[in-house]
């Protein structure tokens, strides 16, 4: 057995060379610090461990942690996927939307089995010191899970760690303390002692069932002291207690009473009690500034501070003299952001499967919930986060939190103190006070929101060119672009592009009328790619995800006769076959038309169709305006026509010189209202273009229309596939009940009553069990397990 060498928590001593520095006002530097907003991720995953056939699907989460609510400012999130060695095995580009992304990756057959890395980020976070990314641990298995064959040592790491980080003598001294095992993990035990040189018995103590607790103690200078840990084993592990500190302040912090925290600060006679001292509560860019008096003969001062006093979450309380910070103790503050009133019923039957509600309160909040449903007692979901330790808790420790999910399950005293012992034994918070008071952070990175488009016309001279179209496709408007005279250039903000999704371009010459060329098109995602570092990782962490499985094969229960598809249904809008707007008259919808190949050939030009049902088109420059084609309802009172609103695949175009080379063997389908009742622009009309994404008989042997120009790009978001149920072998296998997967929901959204619907697999298990993440518009979150059994379904 080897003994771990005494850890006496970080002491930061570059803090205290400030007050020989420039005074910076502790507040102000805080505020100034958190002054941009800072975005939190979590990555709900469907399962932790998977085989080699499947995929990992996810859902992602992000909050901005300056108001509280889901962040709408990025929309480019992106997703990688490392080995154990840093190597990058997976990267793709998602699109965010109300502050979610959703997706699925594909697990390579050449990923060997062993433990992989999730991460995912925005650009935005490259702007801070501290690293926002959010990282979760998978494993994966390919074929057999073999035991490494050398021998793993017994060794135990067992840290103490003062409340505030010192451990001062002849005062009361708080030590918080963990028992980590050879892979990292907490070690409980029953039986612990602080001992003299002599062997007496001074303090006892015992640890909660993640290897953590604490102690009081009151050390003298000069004395030599022991802490001894008896095993479960019987086994003894002894370490020295060191670095105990002739002057000084300790700090005892109390927060089990409802309405306020209580700190006790205990200071050595020769502790010099000249100067401003005062606790500094802070979170984020938000304080509250505590003043502090100590009498000369005062050795103990207990401060109270009423919970009003102290933000939702995580707090830093941070005791300072002047302007150096002096101890520092985070604690956890009640949230009302959390909401754990959620259920899941079976409603019915259907054919093989199950009709299953998920109900939540009813209120004014729209929540988006994920769910992993999996066969009850699976050993794939094991994650050390929920959605609620990753927002709340994570973002403002700096060591290893083992379990996190586990203090906000079911939270109860007992998770309460669990927690608190978890923020005693992490020291000091994330933020260094050398970064808050010396590195502002400064903008240089932006809130990615789609991508770049950036292209060059060519030939723009010899055709008069001036504008280029680029017509509607998913997720975007059409839109007319003007041309950089210089370079004939142009640049496309902010356009949601799939990889390898068709461009339609057409130009426009000075006349208003369309041409066909070439052009050169470069897409910029913007991605700033981070390195992954895994010696950055902590050392207890390394070691935990490094340890091999016991041996364990894992037979195949998928059934290999069943094709796998090729093709995914993508969601999306689907091209309109019928107008069924609940708000267009069934009047208007009469007069829509498909074009057929008579109309093209009885109007070659859409302008001819559009002058047969009630308008006037004009060609050329009219009464002195500056466009050349104007159409006029026949019985408008007004001469500029300027009511008449045009739709392209719904983008209205303000320019209606565009229609003059649009050929109606190119139109799908066109709806014209005389009267207007569509848009609300009453007496002036409306005329909506659909444009034809195949084309259209005789020209069904052209690749495009004369002037259109069709490209397809290779970078670009990520598809979005629907979820489907992997076909097995059967669901009584003990290879489906451990690592199978019944079902993945990634998109609930409970209607007004509080309800949402979702269809899984009837797998005729005794048990299922419904692992729920997810956020409310207001902020709230949201993590909930629950089992149902076949016989009680409520």
């Amino acid at each position: 057995m080897r003994s771990s060498s005494f850890l006496l928590g970080l002491l930061f001593s570059s803090f205290l060379s400030f007050g020989q520095a420039t005074v910076v006002d502790s507040e102000a530097a805080v505020s100034s610090y958190f002054k941009l907003p800072r975005e939190t991720v979590y990555l709900h995953l469907n399962k932790s461990t998977y085989v080699v056939q499947d995929e990992i699907w996810f859902k992602g989460y992000v909050h901005d942690r300056k108001n509280g609510l889901p962040s709408l400012a990025s929309t480019n999130f992106n997703i990688e996927v490392f080995d154990d060695q840093g190597t990058e095995k997976y990267s793709g580009l998602f699109l965010g939307y109300q502050g979610v992304t959703l997706g699925n990756i594909a697990i390579g057959s050449d990923w060997k089995s062993g433990d992989y890395y999730v991460r995912i980020s925005t650009n935005w976070m490259n702007n801070f010191i501290e690293d926002d990314s959010f990282t979760s641990k998978i494993r994966i298995i390919n074929g057999a899970l073999s035991v490494d064959a050398t021998s793993v040592e017994d060794s135990y790491d067992f840290q103490l760690l003062p409340e505030g980080g010192h451990l001062v003598s002849e005062v009361d001294n708080t030590v918080g303390f963990k028992l980590l095992d050879s892979q990292g993990r907490g070690k409980s035990f029953y039986e612990g002692f602080i001992v003299d040189a002599q062997n007496n018995k001074l303090v006892s103590f015992t640890s909660n069932s993640l290897g953590l607790g604490k102690f009081t103690f009151r050390p003298v200078l000069g004395m030599q002291y022991s802490a001894k840990v008896i095993l479960g084993d019987g086994k003894e592990l002894s370490i020295p207690i060191k670095d105990i500190k002739g002057s000084g302040i300790s700090m005892q912090v109390d927060s089990r009473n409802r309405d306020h925290i209580s700190v006790v600060l205990n200071r050595t006679s020769s502790t010099s009690v000249s100067g401003d001292y005062y606790v500094l509560v802070h979170q984020n860019d938000k304080t509250n500034k505590v003043a502090l008096v100590f009498d000369d003969k005062e050795l103990s001062k207990t401060l109270t501070i009423a919970r009003n006093r102290l933000f939702s979450g995580v707090n830093t309380l941070t005791l300072f003299r002047e302007q150096t910070p002096l101890l520092e103790r985070l604690i956890f503050n009640g949230t009302d952001k959390i909401e754990d009133d959620i259920r899941v019923t079976k409603l019915n039957s259907k054919r093989d499967s199950l009709i299953m509600s998920i109900n939540v309160p009813k209120n004014d909040v729209v929540y988006d919930l994920s769910v992993s449903v999996l066969p009850e007692g699976s050993k794939s979901y094991a994650p050390h986060d929920n959605i609620i330790s990753a927002m709340l808790l994570r973002p403002y420790v700096k060591g290893v939190i083992e379990q996190g999910g586990y203090y906000f399950r079911d939270q109860d005293e007992i998770k309460l103190s669990d927690l608190d012992l978890l923020l005693l034994t992490q020291g000091w918070s994330r933020y260094h006070w050398n970064n808050i008071k010396n590195k502002e952070p400064k903008v240089l990175y932006d809130f990615n929101r789609g991508l770049v488009l950036r292209g060059r016309v060519q030939n723009t001279r010899v055709s008069k060119i001036d504008k280029v179209y680029l017509f509607p496709f998913e997720n975007n408007p059409g839109s007319v672009i003007d041309l950089d005279p210089n370079d004939n250039s142009f640049v496309v903000n902010t356009l949601f592009l799939k990889k390898n999704e068709k461009l339609r371009f057409s130009t426009i010459r000075s006349n208003g009328s369309m041409a066909r060329t070439n052009m050169y098109l470069k897409v910029q995602t913007n991605r700033f790619k981070k390195p992954f570092e895994t010696n950055l990782l902590d050392t207890s962490i390394k070691k935990r995800l490094s340890m091999p499985d016991l041996t364990e094969i894992v037979d195949s229960f998928y059934n290999d006769d069943v094709e796998k598809l090729e093709k995914v249904i993508v969601k999306g809008a689907k091209k309109k076959e019928e107008f069924n707007d609940a708000f267009i008259s069934d009047n208007v919808k009469r007069n829509a038309r498909k074009i057929s190949k008579q109309d093209t050939q009885n109007f070659p030009n859409i302008l001819d169709y559009i002058a047969t049902k009630g308008f006037r088109v004009k060609y050329g420059y009219w009464n002195n305006s500056d466009k050349q084609v104007e159409i006029l309802p026949i019985n408008s009172v007004t001469l500029d026509g300027s009511g008449v609103a045009v739709y392209i695949d719904d983008f209205r175009i303000s320019n209606l010189d565009i229609l003059f080379n649009l050929q109606t063997a190119d139109i799908d389908q066109i709806l014209v209202d005389k009267y207007g009742s569509i848009t609300g622009l009453n007496g002036s009309g409306t005329i909506l273009i659909y444009t034809r994404k195949v084309p259209l008989g005789k020209y069904g042997n052209q690749k495009q229309s004369s002037y259109i120009t069709e490209y397809s790009l290779d970078k670009g978001f990520e598809p979005i596939k629907e979820f489907y149920t992997p076909k097995y072998l059967n669901y009584s296998s003990p290879g489906f009940k451990n690592y199978g997967t019944i079902h993945w929901e990634a998109q609930l959204q409970p209607d007004k009553n509080g309800s949402a619907l979702f269809k899984i697999p009837d797998t005729g298990l005794e048990g299922v069990t419904f692992y729920i993440e997810g956020m409310g518009s207001d902020g709230t979150l949201i993590s909930k397990m629950q089992t149902l059994k076949s016989n009680n379904t409520n």
